[in-house]
């Protein structure tokens, strides 16, 4: 009976860790997916952003990595493989567990973070800096916003509280067309969100992505360790009883 279900924990122990290695694969690619978007965005982005998908790609690769030890260790019934797979397991449980609750922390100041970024940005775009301006462009006509809070916020920085003129990435415009655009806070098709709202909530549902990967991994490893233990129990058995 007892070889029976250690067959079953052992196949099943190399299936799971399968879908480990799977797993791993997965978490890199979000990792390395957010990295990208938020790459496109840097300025507006304080550092600790960049922190989440970095630890991403480097749990997906250390993932990969131990699912490979344990894969081998379930296969060929090795307990001081098993026991060393168990370790590091128990150790990347821990810090996965950290990373997540200091992600889920972050998220939840993503749109105060994000609000001040972009509030410190607005002089250095009246300013005629070209990267800010470029970054700032992009944000309004990807996320249909204009300003901080609202479109009201470029008014002291561009010196336009008279015309109420705002950048032209406040306005919709069709790209490679001839045309005089004319954006000023009393047009109507100027956009009325704030970007603080528009990017932030984009910024904070990308975070939400790896915390959620985090949170399955923490509970995957969580079930691989008790079946590993086992395994490593009764295989060390084996092997004392049969020298």
């Amino acid at each position: 009976m007892w070889s029976k279900i250690f067959g079953t924990v052992k196949y099943m122990l190399v299936g799971i860790n399968f879908l480990f290695l799977i797993t791993g694969i997965i978490v890199l690619s979000v990792g390395s997916s957010v990295q990208t978007a938020y790459n496109d965005y840097h300025p507006f982005l304080a550092d600790r952003f960049f922190s989440l998908p970095a630890f991403c790609i480097a749990t997906g690769i250390i993932i990969i990595l131990i699912g490979f030890i344990g894969f081998y260790g379930a296969y060929t019934e090795d307990s001081r493989v098993i026991l060393t797979y168990v370790v590091l397991l128990i150790l990347m449980f821990v810090f996965q567990l950290s990373a997540c609750i200091a992600g889920y922390a972050l998220r939840g100041n993503t749109l105060a973070l994000v609000h001040r970024q972009l509030f410190d940005t607005l002089e250095l775009y009246a300013a005629d800096d070209v990267v800010i301006q470029k970054v700032w462009d992009e944000v309004q006509a990807d996320f249909s916003c204009c300003g901080v809070s609202n479109a009201t916020d470029w008014l002291i920085p561009l010196k336009t509280n008279e015309t109420g003129g705002l950048p032209v990435s406040c306005c919709p415009h069709v790209y490679g067309t001839v045309q005089n655009i004319n954006c000023t806070i009393h047009s109507n098709e100027s956009y009325k969100v704030g970007c603080s709202d528009a990017f932030g909530n984009w910024v904070k549902a990308h975070a939400g992505s790896i915390g959620v990967a985090g949170i399955f991994l923490v509970l995957l490893q969580a079930v691989v360790v008790g079946a590993a233990c086992w395994m490593a129990k009764v295989a060390r058995e084996d092997q004392s009883a049969y020298p």
